[in-house]
């Protein structure tokens, strides 16, 4: 019998910390892509008292560092020849401008474009699997601003607008997931879960501007249970959500900003052209 292996992004804190405890029992090896080494120790030591069976391996990976999730992707290859489930979990907010050290706006590099190329480098593995699935955290943010240029390299700073559309970003990779490799048998799920407000990283910034970013941001805002939940359901009942838009559970349309095609297939095409690469 072929070993089960999912891997996840972000899994140290928040909802990914919780959607791994919750589905300690469902694989047969867990990798963690994680970028606090220390904190994934601690987190390996507590699955194996609630599975002492599982296979736990920590993978070294920082989303917003293309080299990173390079080497993760690379240090993942070698040592398996399939992936059965892959969930692009991390994430963050900034309240203030940050770049990565790559040059890009941080939340568009690490929620989105460092997910991308390691969905693009281990996408093979996937296709190699039986189960073929891909989760995708995005969030009910990507509502509140349209995909504007540059994508990667904003002139202006934002957080709403920033964070809305890095989330956005990661609603059209799973969308294109679904349209390209849909009937090669993948299934792929974008799923808000919700945010956790004690795990949003808050920036050296005053507290009056975060206080009022925050204070936005708290319609999302949902406990580490209730968002990893819904992430879970989507792994466990991979049939059901393949190609839709779970809100917290419950299979909803996508609205606004993520049914704009044109705007998704030049957002597409101008990240290929910026990892040079020529498909996803």
């Amino acid at each position: 019998m072929t070993e089960t292996i999912m891997a996840i992004t972000g899994p140290t804190s928040g909802i990914g910390r919780g959607t791994v405890k919750n589905l300690i029992h469902d694989f047969d090896r867990i990798l963690l892509l994680a970028r606090n080494l220390e904190k994934a120790a601690y987190l390996k030591q507590e699955l194996l008292e609630l599975n002492p069976e599982v296979q736990i391996e920590i993978i070294e990976c920082d989303l917003s560092v293309l080299d990173s999730v390079r080497q993760a992707a690379e240090n993942i290859k070698y040592k398996y020849d399939h992936l059965d489930c892959l969930i692009n979990n991390a994430g963050i907010v900034s309240t203030s401008k940050e770049e990565s050290v790559d040059g890009y706006d941080l939340m568009m590099a690490t929620n989105y474009i460092g997910h991308f190329l390691l969905t693009h480098e281990l996408l093979p593995l996937v296709m190699n699997s039986e189960r073929k699935q891909v989760v995708v955290v995005s969030s009910g943010a990507y509502k509140f601003a349209p995909m504007k240029k540059p994508f990667f390299k904003p002139k202006r700073f934002n957080a709403f607008a920033g964070y809305g559309r890095s989330k956005l970003g990661t609603l059209y990779l799973a969308q294109e997931l679904h349209e390209k490799y849909s009937r090669k048998g993948l299934k792929t799920t974008a799923v808000h879960p919700g945010m956790v407000s004690t795990n949003i990283g808050k920036s050296n910034v005053s507290p009056t501007v975060a206080g009022l970013v925050f204070k936005l941001l708290d319609p999302f805002f949902v406990t580490v249970e209730e968002g990893c939940q819904s992430v879970v359901k989507a792994v466990r009942q991979p049939e059901k959500y393949a190609g839709f838009y779970s809100d917290e559970g419950e299979i909803a349309a996508v609205k606004q900003y993520g049914s704009d095609f044109q705007m998704r297939r030049e957002f597409i095409d101008a990240t290929l052209e910026e990892l040079d690469l020529e498909a996803l």
